[in-house]
């Protein structure tokens, strides 16, 4: 059939068009399938809509379908039903539980990237991961088809680090890029935003300072300062990675099989040659138990060194938040505080792991240099506020992070000390008061473990954007058991 083309200049994500639902039927085109769109010599492929709002004779095209075959408003295409790629058979091999070839793998990756999967079809291989074998082989061909279907940074001898997540709280991220940088190495952070947790790196930078820069721009500041803190998403590393991400998002799902190839993939996009992982183990984690954290940090170590890396691990302590803030604003304002005052403020947890990882990434490429002592002195802080500068500007005072105005503080009913809190209760609560889409959103921890508790003090303080959001987020806060305490009496 032939259309008419109107334009709309608004963007979908992936190439869609909409046709009249009349057309379609008549076409034997319908609601999801792949259509092919020929404008001269021009040819591209666009998932469809249907709506009897499109008159007759007409296709509107978003701004990725427009630009992909260059056509202008009013100018008429030729629409035909399209071949299902090669890449959904290996899909459906996947969800029965088959391994995947390499190159099976590889037309998966890069028909994500050329957006000719449909979002179920990505659900259906996430999905397939997570529920047969995955293999090594399969993670190093995923692995491998992530870094070449996208760009890279031009950094040699870099460093990185990566949190698989699952602890609300735990931004180490800014302070280890800062004291890194501040030691001499080069350190091109790129990080996602919020996949599971109440706030992603990105996120969490993103209330202080631009964090979307071009490659260009993110190689000019690394060769400057040492270090940059931007989100990954805005650039084309490992593209695909971006669209199985977003997926996972909207299912809750976040595989650990996946997740190796995920992680890597970025990393070696960005030239990273030594890189340190944290696995956060205990309760509430994505890694609940010693002997899956140990397969975890095999795996690791081994899918980096088939990439030519050198991929260290620490299996860190994940029973319990790290930090008091949780939420993109309030946990700006703990890496702000350690920063700004050398470490004498600021959450003390927070503190102590972003130090004994930097230490560990020092040690691992020979330098001389003390974490503690460039944090102490100010050094960190002084590179944090370059690399700030070089990103465009920003918050550089923890106090000047603005929070939610519609907040609300949850009391203690008695007294006791703190054994332990639940990680879990953080992160619904959290999101029930809108995070991490809203960034001044969240909550605070009054009380870490150990901290001695009276009746009436303090437990935790949540805000919100929206009035009814913090009466659900409350309502939660005071349902859910968020700390477990024992008796003063027993000590």
């Amino acid at each position: 059939m032939e259309a008419k083309v109107k334009t709309l200049d608004v963007k979908a994500g992936k190439p869609v068009a909409i046709i009249n639902d009349r057309d379609a039927a008549e076409h034997s085109i319908f609601l999801g399938d792949r259509i092919c769109l020929k404008y001269g010599e021009t040819e591209g492929m666009a998932i469809v809509d249907t709506s009897r709002g499109v008159p007759r004779g007409n296709i509107y095209l978003f701004k990725e379908t427009k630009e992909e075959i260059n056509v202008e408003e009013g100018e008429v295409v030729e629409v035909e039903s399209s071949i299902k790629p090669d890449s959904i058979d290996y899909i459906k091999k996947k969800v029965e539980g088959e391994e995947l070839a390499e190159e099976e793998t590889r037309a998966i990756v890069e028909d994500a990237v050329d957006f000719k999967l449909t979002d179920s079809e990505l659900m259906a291989y996430t999905v397939g991961i997570e529920m047969s074998d995955f293999s090594m082989e399969e993670a190093k061909h995923l692995t491998k088809a992530m870094v070449n279907t996208g760009e890279k940074i031009d950094v040699e001898e870099a460093l990185d680090k990566h949190c698989i997540g699952g602890v609300p709280g735990n931004r180490t991220t800014p302070i280890i890029v800062s004291i890194i940088a501040a030691a001499g190495y080069k350190i091109p952070k790129t990080s996602s935003r919020a996949i599971t947790s109440p706030a992603g790196t990105a996120d969490t930078m993103e209330v202080i300072t631009d964090v979307k820069h071009s490659l260009e721009e993110i190689e000019s500041i690394v060769d400057e300062v040492n270090g940059c803190l931007c989100w990954g998403g805005a650039l084309n590393l490992a593209p695909a990675d971006d669209e199985f991400i977003r997926v996972r998002d909207s299912l809750n799902l976040d595989p650990l099989e996946q997740l190796l190839s995920s992680v890597l993939a970025k990393k070696k996009a960005v030239g990273a040659n030594t890189v340190l992982i944290d696995i956060p183990m205990g309760d509430g984690t994505k890694v609940e138990g010693q002997e899956e954290a140990s397969k975890l940090s095999r795996n690791f170590k081994e899918l980096g060194s088939e990439l030519g890396m050198n991929v260290m691990t620490l299996v860190s302590d994940g029973s319990s938040p790290i930090g008091k803030g949780i939420g993109p604003a309030l946990e700006a304002r703990d890496f702000l505080e350690v920063l700004k005052s050398g470490g004498k403020e600021g959450p003390e947890d927070l503190r102590n792991k972003s130090v004994k990882m930097a230490d560990l990434l020092l040690d691992e490429v020979g330098s001389k240099e003390n974490a503690e002592e460039i944090l102490e002195s100010g050094r960190a802080y002084d590179k944090f506020k370059e690399i700030l500068d070089k990103q465009g500007g920003g918050i550089k005072e923890p106090e000047n992070v603005e929070l939610a105005e519609n907040r609300h503080t949850v009391k203690a009913e008695k007294r006791g000390r703190v054994k332990g809190i639940n990680n879990e209760p953080v992160n619904k609560i959290a999101k029930a008061a809108g995070c991490s889409k809203e960034k001044r959103s969240g909550l605070y921890l009054h009380k870490k473990e150990g901290d001695p508790v009276e009746e009436g003090d303090d437990l935790i303080t949540v805000y919100s954007e929206s009035p009814k959001r913090l009466e659900k987020a409350v309502e939660l806060a005071e349902e859910r058991k968020v700390y477990s305490f024992k008796s003063l009496l027993s000590e």
